[in-house]
């Protein structure tokens, strides 16, 4: 007899037993024997079900978690960079990274970070890091991008105000047209991490 086997004939035993059956015989027991209890025919009813999702996964106590695939590193084609066109409006760096990876099939490829586009603007000297008050590091244009098209606004909310970076269309642009150096940027990030 099979594990498989074995766990189906425990499993007609335990369902037995919680209809008030001898599984041996197929006859009740009487009224006031222990298993005719509630509480302890709900707990075999409860083993049962166990047993049965067990059997349904082949035997198997616990479903093997499939490996997620391996994603390849983020990158673009060259269509894909020809098809980033600026928005007419100001957008955040989230906005941003959020429609280079329209360009590409988050299934099988990592997406551009925020963080990675945010480092690689400081890298250029676009964004400088300043600490706040509080002590937490935030980003603010430089002088050469203020005047490529970077700008702090705020907004409030119930937690208080809040400043950001956007970036105009043309700033916009600069970072589409040098998106082959921000996925450089990205790969070398990713082996550091590596290390």
């Amino acid at each position: 007899m099979t594990e498989l086997e074995t766990m189906m004939r425990a499993k007609a035993y335990i369902e037995s037993l919680a209809n008030g059956k001898n599984p041996l015989t197929g006859q009740y027991v009487k009224d006031d024997d222990i298993i005719n209890n509630v509480r302890i025919s709900r707990c075999l009813f409860y083993v049962s079900g166990v047993l049965q999702k067990v059997i349904d996964n082949g035997g198997e106590v616990q479903k093997s978690k499939s490996k997620k695939p391996q994603r390849e590193q983020f990158n673009l084609t060259d269509e894909q960079k020809m098809s980033l066109k600026p928005d007419k409006f100001s957008l955040s760096s989230a906005k941003i990274t959020a429609l280079i990876n329209t360009q590409i099939d988050t299934d099988k490829m990592k997406k551009l970070k925020v963080t990675t586009l945010n480092g690689w603007l400081v890298g250029i000297g676009l964004l400088t890091e300043v600490i706040t008050p509080i002590g937490k590091i935030r980003r603010v244009p430089t002088t050469d991008g203020e005047m490529l098209g970077l700008s702090e606004t705020e907004f409030a909310d119930s937690r208080g105000v809040h400043k950001y970076v956007i970036y105009n269309p043309n700033a916009q642009q600069f970072i589409f047209d040098n998106i082959d150096s921000v996925i450089e940027f990205a790969h070398n990030e990713e082996l550091e991490k590596k290390k």
